[in-house]
C-alpha cells in the first residue's frame, strides 16, 4: 500500500500490474498523477549515499539490516544497535545528516521500487543491493527520484476557489452530484471530486468528447454520467451566458506548464542528443509511455521540437486520415482503426504537434492541423 500511495507512474496501471496485467494507456488521465505529474529531482547523490551503505553493512557482516537502521546509520543516530555492531565505524556513518528521517525513509523506498535494492521476504525485512543497484553504484549512474508531497502545506491550500470557475453552475453542479450520490448510496466524492465540476463549470463542455476531457472523467464515467451532467450545463446555458476567467487563454481542460521539471527536462536533453525514447526509457528506469509523456509536455510547453524525428510524411498522412475517422478524437480508437501498429504514446505526440500547430496557425506545413480535433 505505501508503494502503491508513493509510485510517480499511473496508479491505474501499477493497480492491474499488482494483479499481473499490463495496462497500455499510459498516461490514463484519470489518476492524480496523470493529471499532474509528480516534481522529481536529480537523486543521485543521495542514492549513491544510500546503496553505498547498504553495500558496506553488507560487506561486514555477509547479511543486511533493515531500512530503518540503514536510515539509522545515514543520519548518525547513536543507538544500542549501532554501537553494538560497531556501525559508527563505517565510512558511511552520519554522511546523511543532511536528510530528515522521513526522506531517507522515503528513498529507500524508492529505491526498492526502482529495483536497485531489494528485501528479503520474512520476518526480518532485510536489504542487500541487486545486480542493477550494484552497477549504479559503481558506474555513478544518474538516478531520478520523486519528491516528497509536503502534506501539511496541501492541508493549507482552500479547498473552493482553488480553479477559478462560474460559482453557480458549481453549486448546481454539485446539487446534482449529491442527487446522484445520494441513489446509488455512495459519498459524493465517488461520482467526481471538486476539481472536476471545477473544470466543468470553467469550460461549459455540451458535448461527449469535451466532458471526456475534464480531468476525473474517464470512459466508466463518461457512460455513467456525462448525460446528466451535460444537461444540466446546457440547461443553465439556456439561461445564463457563458463566463471567461483569467488566464482563459490556456488549452482547455488542461493547464500548461511554462518550463519543464528537472525529469522532463533530462528526458527533452538525451532526446536533443539523439537518443530514441526506447533508450531513454532503459537509461533512466521508466517505461517507454512515460518518456512519451515528457516529450509531449516539451511540445506543449514550446520547447523546440521536430515532427521529422517521430514521423515520415507519409506516416503523418495516414494518422491524419485515420484521426479524421474518429468523430471523438480518442486514440486508442485511432490506433485500433490503424491497426494498432502505433504507439499511444506516439498517437499523443501527434496530437501534441497538432493542438501546438492549430494555436500557432500558419500553413500548416505537417498536415496536423487538418486531422486536429479540439
Amino acid at each position: 500500500m505505501v508503494h502503491y500511495a508513493e509510485t510517480r507512474e499511473c496508479r491505474r496501471a501499477t493497480l492491474l500490474e499488482y494483479f499481473g496485467e499490463i495496462f497500455s494507456q499510459v498516461p490514463c488521465d484519470g489518476c492524480d498523477n496523470c493529471l499532474q505529474p509528480r516534481e522529481t529531482f536529480d537523486g543521485t547523490v543521495h542514492a549513491q549515499k544510500f546503496l553505498s551503505c547498504v553495500y558496506r553493512i553488507h560487506a561486514r557482516h555477509r547479511f543486511g539490516f533493515g531500512l530503518n537502521h540503514v536510515v539509522d546509520i545515514l543520519r548518525g543516530a547513536d543507538t544500542e544497535m549501532i554501537r553494538q555492531r560497531r556501525h559508527n565505524e563505517l565510512s558511511t556513518y552520519g554522511i546523511g545528516r543532511d536528510l530528515k528521517r522521513d526522506a531517507w525513509q522515503a528513498i529507500g523506498r524508492e529505491l526498492l521500487r526502482l529495483g536497485l535494492v531489494e528485501c528479503a521476504p520474512g520476518r526480518f525485512a532485510t536489504l542487500t543491493l541487486t545486480p542493477a543497484g550494484r552497477e549504479v553504484l559503481r558506474n555513478r549512474t544518474p538516478i531520478t527520484l520523486t519528491k516528497q508531497i509536503d502534506i501539511a502545506a496541501q492541508k493549507e491550500k482552500p479547498r473552493s476557489g482553488a480553479i477559478e470557475c462560474d460559482e453557480l453552475l458549481f453549486e448546481q453542479l454539485g446539487a446534482l452530484r449529491r442527487k446522484l450520490a445520494d441513489e446509488r448510496d455512495v459519498p459524493a466524492y465517488v461520482i467526481f471530486s471538486d476539481v472536476s465540476l471545477r473544470e466543468m463549470a470553467r469550460n461549459y463542455p455540451t458535448t461527449a468528447s469535451e466532458f471526456r476531457r475534464v480531468p476525473g472523467v474517464g470512459e466508466q464515467k463518461l457512460k455513467d454520467f456525462a448525460q446528466p451532467f451535460l444537461s444540466e450545463i446546457k440547461n443553465y446555458l439556456a439561461t445564463n451566458p457563458r463566463r471567461t476567467f483569467s488566464d482563459d487563454s490556456r488549452p482547455p481542460f488542461r493547464q500548461r506548464r511554462s518550463r519543464l521539471n528537472d525529469s522532463e527536462a533530462e528526458t527533452l536533453r538525451r532526446f536533443q542528443k539523439g537518443e530514441s525514447v526506447d533508450e531513454i526509457a532503459r537509461a533512466r528506469g521508466f517505461v517507454p509511455s512515460t518518456i512519451y509523456g515528457h516529450l509531449v509536455t516539451a511540445i506543449e510547453s514550446g520547447q523546440s521540437l521536430e515532427s521529422d524525428r517521430f514521423f515520415t510524411a507519409a506516416q503523418r498522412e495516414e494518422i491524419a486520415v485515420a484521426s479524421r475517422q474518429i468523430g471523438d478524437g480518442r486514440l486508442v480508437d485511432v490506433s485500433a482503426l490503424l491497426g494498432n501498429r502505433y504507439d499511444i504514446g506516439l498517437l499523443r505526440i501527434f496530437r501534441a504537434f497538432a493542438a501546438r500547430d492549430a494555436v500557432a496557425g500558419g500553413d500548416d506545413p505537417g498536415g496536423f492541423v487538418a486531422s486536429f480535433r479540439p
